[in-house]
């Protein structure tokens, strides 16, 4: 029996459609775009954050947040450093760092797929800042909806499921 799928919380920030934002994105809680953002997004807590991309989102930068679903499109690299879902509108162009990944049939990486542990550091956002970070990132969903061990499939186990479809 497969447990309920763990979700990003509530919208705590939206960028609508038809709002273009330019330059470096900080936040807490969830973030929501289906606008344009040209710079970096980066979570600001300790204890994880989501951002969701629906699919007339476009980000051109660096993204750097715990939990990312992603629709639209990102000209960047991404680091989900607890889980990346990808929906069957997502392109990205650059690297996914992920620590556990989903893509679906339909959905393009234009770049290359890096595996991460979620204990790991920043590589894309803080060595830039000159800064180092450390300690447990988490899902902000995670303390609300048991775990989900199907959540730990890697990409190759995403692949054959794509594929014997």
């Amino acid at each position: 029996m497969r447990n309920k799928r763990q979700q990003p919380p509530a919208y705590s920030s939206i960028v609508g459609e038809g709002t273009e934002i330019v330059g470096k994105v900080h936040f807490v809680g969830a973030l929501h775009i289906d606008g344009k953002v040209v710079g970096d997004i980066k979570e600001q807590s300790s204890d994880g954050c989501a951002l969701t991309l629906g699919p007339s989102g476009v980000i051109e930068g660096n993204v750097d947040v715990a939990h990312v679903v992603l629709d639209g499109t990102i000209r960047g690299d991404v680091r989900a450093a607890y889980r990346a879902e990808l929906k069957s509108g997502a392109r990205i162009e650059g690297k996914v760092h992920y620590s556990r990944l989903q893509v679906p049939e339909g959905a393009e990486i234009n770049g290359e797929l890096v595996r991460i542990d979620e204990h790991q550091t920043s590589p894309l956002l803080n060595q830039s800042e000159g800064k180092e970070q450390t300690g447990d990132r988490k899902d902000p969903a995670r303390k609300a909806v048991a775990s989900d061990k199907t959540a730990s499939n890697d990409l190759g186990s995403d692949l054959r499921s794509s594929a014997e479809t």
